[in-house]
């Protein structure tokens, strides 16, 4: 009688502390694993009281123990490609930034002043746009008015050459470079 009352006991405390788990995990997204996890250990629990009188308790262990593992298993593939993705996102992210730089070097050498460049790129590192705003410097106390480039392209050589060079260089169409004056 005292084995019946232990187990019991076993299964309350059980559910107590589970409970209490449930209520102090931060966030909801958790309560899946926990859950998972806590079902395994009751059916131990409530299982193993009858498998030791049969003598399968050791088969359902490790069955119970193999499952374990399998799962958690899947969840260090999914971390990982959580990470692979992220660490991709930030490489891309970088190049971005650094092809942003180069373009910004390559319209200063043209004698214009950069105010915001953006390079989008593929998942494969392709440049697929690139927009950017530019001020042109001050020439023979002319200055020049904000204007789209598509707007008066003959009035702005140093655009065009830039534009020119940035297509060559970067293997683009003309369609897929903006550059707005200021």
């Amino acid at each position: 009688m005292s084995y019946i009352f232990s187990w019991v006991k076993n299964l309350v405390c059980f559910y107590l502390l589970l409970t209490v788990i449930l209520h102090l995990l931060p966030k909801k997204n958790y309560q899946k694993y926990v859950r998972f996890f806590s079902g395994m250990l009751l059916t131990i629990l409530v299982v193993s009281p009858l498998l030791s009188l049969m003598g399968n308790e050791e088969a359902l262990k490790e069955k119970i123990s193999q499952a374990g593992f399998f799962q958690e298993l899947d969840n260090l593939k999914m971390d990982t490609e959580h990470l692979e993705n992220t660490q991709k996102e930030r490489y891309l992210r970088e190049y971005e930034k650094a092809l942003e730089m180069d373009v910004s070097r390559m319209a200063e050498q043209k004698q214009m002043k950069v105010s915001q460049a953006r390079v989008h790129l593929s998942q494969e590192y392709q440049v697929e746009s690139i927009d950017l705003t530019a001020v042109l410097e001050e020439e023979e106390g002319i200055f020049v008015q904000k204007a789209s480039l598509s707007e008066r392209i003959q009035e702005y050589p140093r655009v065009q050459e830039l534009k020119q060079e940035l297509m060559e260089f970067y293997q683009l169409d003309e369609a897929e470079i903006s550059i707005s004056v200021e």
